[in-house]
């Protein structure tokens, strides 16, 4: 992965990958110098989340016995299918589209639409800005706090910003969340507060707030679990179980275990064809720890999982380690 960028709160490191060519040099430097400020050392084993971009906040205010549907209310900016690599209008029948504005400080930022997907919430928002055209060089950010049936969320999660212009910044974000129950509504609160430039140069202050309800209930009910219970050990005693393989018509996502943890481990993926998929996110924390990718197409039968370290020699740059003794295939159909 290219141009990777950590962020600390007291649980986990975030980092964040940004589409390459999206910044410019002088934001790179900038945001790097930035981040940095905001790292905290953590002992033990580091939790790490990877995701799509930049780092921002989330959400707004709705009738929570209210239901909104694709056909009533007019999407403004990008719709979430683009933020998971899916077809246009493929996850129309697992979003809650929300269409709500909140005006603060003269600016207005919109939700736009929603899903409730295993582990995580995805968000599509839209902030109508008055932006300079030296601005457009940038991203912009907001502190995102996302709260789920009365408790704030603080499992990490991550973005990236879209279409910058002179008007508007589309945003999308993905807060991490517990297993939820299929028929449970969830009340959902997302704040956005300020929104600032990427070289902290330029800030706007104010507080964007949405509340809503939503259901996982379709999704989940479309959700398959392949158990995998795969043991093995590296060279170095680290001891990795991996567990279950779970299809979402958003996501697929891996899950694992480690002991005696001396190495970043993740997994990769590939089709019967040696066609890898595309990766979304992943979080490392031990106990609980995932590699997410796209949802996977109906001509897919077989995957190919292929587990990777990164070497720590000392002296020279973090080198990816295919562990090829250790690949091994999952029938998904």
């Amino acid at each position: 992965m290219k141009n990777l960028f950590e962020s600390l709160n007291d649980e986990k490191i975030k980092l964040l990958e940004f589409e390459e060519g999206q910044l410019t040099d002088i934001e790179k430097k900038a945001t790097k110098k930035r981040i940095k400020a905001k790292l905290k050392s953590r002992s033990g084993y580091k939790k790490r989340i990877v995701a799509l971009a930049a780092s921002l906040a989330v959400i707004t205010i709705l009738g929570t016995n209210t239901k909104y549907t694709l056909a009533d209310i007019p999407i403004i900016g990008i719709a979430l299918e683009e933020f998971v690599y899916s077809q246009e209008g493929s996850l129309s029948d697992y979003k809650t589209v929300i269409g709500e504005s909140v005006e603060d400080n003269g600016m207005k930022v919109t939700l736009n639409e929603i899903i409730l997907d295993e582990g995580q919430l995805l968000i599509s928002s839209t902030f109508h800005t008055d932006l300079s055209d030296e601005d457009l060089a940038y991203n912009w950010f907001s502190n995102i706090e996302v709260y789920m049936n009365g408790k704030k969320l603080d499992l990490g999660g991550g973005g990236r910003t879209e279409s910058i212009t002179n008007s508007a910044v589309n945003y999308f974000w993905s807060s991490a969340i517990k297993p939820i129950k299929p028929k449970d509504n969830q009340q959902i609160k997302i704040v956005f507060n300020n929104l600032e430039r990427s070289d902290s140069r330029k800030f706007i202050k104010g507080k964007w707030s949405f509340e809503f309800t939503a259901s996982g209930e379709k999704l989940i009910a479309d959700k398959k679990s392949i158990p995998i219970n795969k043991y093995f050990t590296l060279e170095d005693g680290q001891k990795v179980m991996v567990e279950e393989l779970i299809l979402t018509p958003v996501s697929t996502m891996i899950t694992y275990k480690m002991e005696d943890i001396s190495n970043e481990l993740y997994f990769r993926l590939e089709d019967q064809n040696g066609m890898k998929l595309q990766e979304i996110s992943g979080q490392l924390s031990g106990d609980i720890n995932l590699n997410r990718f796209i949802a996977l197409e109906n001509n897919i039968t077989k995957l190919r999982v292929i587990p990777y370290i990164y070497s720590n020699d000392s002296g020279v740059d973090k080198k990816e380690v295919i562990l090829y003794d250790e690949i091994f295939e999952i029938d998904v159909k």
